[in-house]
């Protein structure tokens, strides 16, 4: 907050530490006229007077300066200046031995900052305290600021906190606030101290008050401390603990706890982030999301991310790597709120990879690398157990350079079972394994072509053109005896090729002097052809007995270079419709307006009825200064519904704001409200 350089300001601009004593010779001085008197050493300066030391300029219509004494006076509209921040009044004495002071009528801002500081009598008694009578706080533009804290007296140790009783809160000359006691930080360091209280409407939790503390723990740890009343639910409260370590190391913990008398029981969430960074090759991350019941996101998530999320997960992973090899751990526990309950749901407890990425054999065209993963597995109905998966490859590079490159591959994938709580008849074994050969290759090429355009800005165009072949191959085995945790537990047979083409257009842009290359579409068309076995796909639910799989097709297109356009789709051959469509477009003018517009439609193949339908729409624009407006939508055709519409306005003035949102939710309808004082309340964070 800039209001504790201003106190700074005040103690090292105004008025000069003990320790910091000026002779004569020390200070310039400049004015029309001006004498030395030699009995008693004192410098008389009229008119236009400028004097400087120190770093400080102080102007002045009259000034006075004893050399022996040491003391300063000066006169008529008095501005003294460092570095930008300035302090001004009708006159002021300064103790040039012992740092104390005194201006009457003072005013004090600093540069860069809106912050306004005034004062009757500015009075400084030592090296650390300041005493302002009847003084004003505010970051409006003065003299008629449109807001304003008042206080008869203002007490401020520049070692902690400024200290005001019997405070005043004015909207223009109209008193509408009475505060007995406030105290904020008047250092540099953040400081504990209360933020602005936010407000808000729920049908869900009635009328909401949210009250945070920010608590400073040290120059590396802070908190943010929320007492959230809700008049139909109870008083929560909610705990934001942020801390950062060495070697970039980071990482916050959330909490929220409540009483919730509606259902009679505690609810909370706990969520908890972290990375550590033990070495530039060695790093933990972990991201921990736990709830007391299964319905607590229902109720109380904030975003639509939150209160409508298919799982809660958490997880845990180290990472080593060296040279060519890499070694993770993993840990995995999820809840699954689109089953009935999670008693079915399979944890990963933990799992152990290794990877060794793609290297070359001596000075062979031979390269080798491997996929390995030692997983526990581990849910209360069903089998559980360990497996061991391991998928070794060797490939073999070659090609014609600048015309072909063609790699051919050769795999097995081992898998080794220890399993429990077999279901009996299932036919799985307490003890099993199997090896899966697997074959491909790859067939791929570039043709390139630069245009000269020599438009305004647009000087030349490149296309490239990258047709690619792929086959696979995996042997068709019985696989019914093994537990079933993942895909990786059924792996298909595949006799399949795949054909396509990509198409890159790039532009060269001459602005003045300067020269930029953007990308400016990227399309992807490809198909597939099954001779034998099957196909996975899990976005559109592939029928097997389809030889030919569907159309795919990628783009990414910059219409503008404000706007881009992505659409991704498939069609399916055989019954001639869209299976998978996911178009979109985004548009941001750098003025602050920007607009989103996408739509996902998934059908399955088998039933050819739609599963996943739905609309995303966002629009925010600043464009009608000083007004603020944003829209934010989902619709789902599936469900036949808003999933949830947000509305937000904020005005949005020199010295202050207003924030109001109204979130429209299926069963829970909310609006939120919060005021802010520009430099004062608008940096405060809170749970929410």
């Amino acid at each position: 907050m800039n209001l504790t350089r201003l106190m700074i300001f005040l103690a090292c601009v105004l008025f000069l530490t003990a320790s910091t004593s000026f002779a004569a010779e020390d200070i310039i001085i400049k004015a029309d006229t001006m004498n030395h008197n030699e009995a008693d050493g004192t410098v008389n300066a009229n008119g236009n007077v400028v004097m400087e030391w120190g770093g400080m300029t102080l102007t002045a219509q009259r000034a006075t300066y004893n050399r022996s004494t040491g003391m300063l006076a000066a006169y008529g509209n008095v501005v003294i200046n460092k570095d930008g921040d300035k302090l001004q009044g009708e006159w002021v004495n300064l103790d040039m031995n012992n740092g104390r002071g005194e201006m009457h009528k003072g005013v004090a801002s600093v540069q860069n900052s809106t912050i306004h500081f005034t004062g009757e009598k500015i009075v400084r008694n030592d090296d650390s305290t300041l005493i302002l009578s009847e003084t004003e706080l505010t970051t409006c533009e003065l003299p008629n600021p449109s807001w304003k804290f008042a206080a008869e007296q203002l007490n401020v140790d520049l070692l902690g906190y400024a200290i005001g009783r019997n405070i005043i809160f004015y909207i223009k000359d109209t008193p509408v606030l009475y505060i007995p006691w406030i105290a904020f930080p008047a250092v540099r360091e953040k400081r504990t101290g209360l933020l602005f209280p936010k407000l808000g409407q729920s049908s869900k939790r009635g009328f909401q008050l949210d009250v945070p503390l920010y608590w400073v723990i040290s120059p590396s740890q802070d908190a943010t401390i929320d007492v959230d009343i809700e008049t139909k639910r109870g008083v929560g409260l909610g705990v934001d603990y942020r801390y950062l370590r060495k070697r970039g190391s980071e990482g916050n913990l959330t909490g929220y706890l409540i009483y919730d008398y509606l259902v009679d029981r505690w609810r909370g969430q706990v969520y908890q982030s972290h990375k550590e960074i033990f070495s530039p090759d060695m790093n933990l991350r972990s991201s921990i999301n736990l709830t007391t019941d299964r319905a607590f996101l229902v109720d109380y998530g904030e975003k639509s991310g939150d209160y409508n999320r298919q799982s809660n997960d958490t997880i845990i992973n180290v990472l080593k790597t060296w040279q060519n090899y890499a070694l993770t751990a993993n840990l995995r526990y999820s809840e699954d709120y689109y089953a009935i309950n999670n008693n079915h749901t399979v944890q990963t407890l933990p799992e152990i990879g290794l990877s060794a990425v793609r290297q070359q054999l001596y000075s062979t065209p031979l390269f080798f690398d491997l996929d390995a993963a030692a997983s526990n597995f581990y849910r209360e109905d069903g089998p559980s157990g360990q497996r061991l998966h391991a998928f070794p490859r060797l490939s073999l590079v070659t090609g014609l350079p600048g015309y072909l490159n063609a790699t051919v591959y050769a795999g097995a994938h081992l898998r080794g079972y220890s399993t429990d709580n077999i279901p009996s008849g299932s036919g799985i074994h307490s003890t099993d394994g199997n090896l899966l050969p697997e074959v491909g290759m790859t067939l791929s090429s570039s043709l390139s072509r630069v245009f000269d355009v020599n438009g305004e800005h647009l000087k030349k165009l490149r296309h490239e053109l990258i047709p690619e072949i792929s086959y696979r191959y995996a042997s068709d085995r019985d696989q019914s005896r093994l537990p079933f945790y993942d895909f990786d537990d059924r792996l298909i047979h595949q006799n399949v090729v795949y054909y396509g083409v990509t198409s890159h257009l790039g532009g060269k842009f001459q602005y003045g002097e300067n020269t930029e290359y953007h990308d400016i579409s990227r399309i992807r068309l490809m198909q597939g052809y099954s001779f034998d076995g099957t196909r996975r796909d899990q976005l559109t639910m592939v029928n097997d007995s389809h030889q030919l799989s569907d159309v795919i097709l990628e783009t990414e297109t910059w219409l503008h270079p404000l706007a881009k356009l992505t659409f991704d789709a498939r069609y399916d051959v055989h019954d001639n419709r869209i299976s998978y469509a996911a178009p979109g477009v985004e548009f941001e003018d750098k003025q602050g307006t920007t607009a989103s517009l996408s739509y996902r439609m998934t059908r399955n193949a088998v039933t050819t009825s739609n599963q996943v339908e739905y609309l995303e729409a966002h629009l925010s624009t600043k464009r009608f200064k000083p007004w603020t407006f944003g829209y934010t939508t989902r619709y789902s055709f599936d469900k036949g519904g808003t999933l949830e519409s947000v509305y937000s306005v904020e005005y949005r003035h020199q010295c202050w704001s207003v924030n109001l949102a109204v979130h429209e939710r299926s069963g829970n309808p909310s609006v939120s409200f919060s005021f802010n004082l520009a430099g004062l309340t608008d940096g405060g964070q809170t749970r929410k």
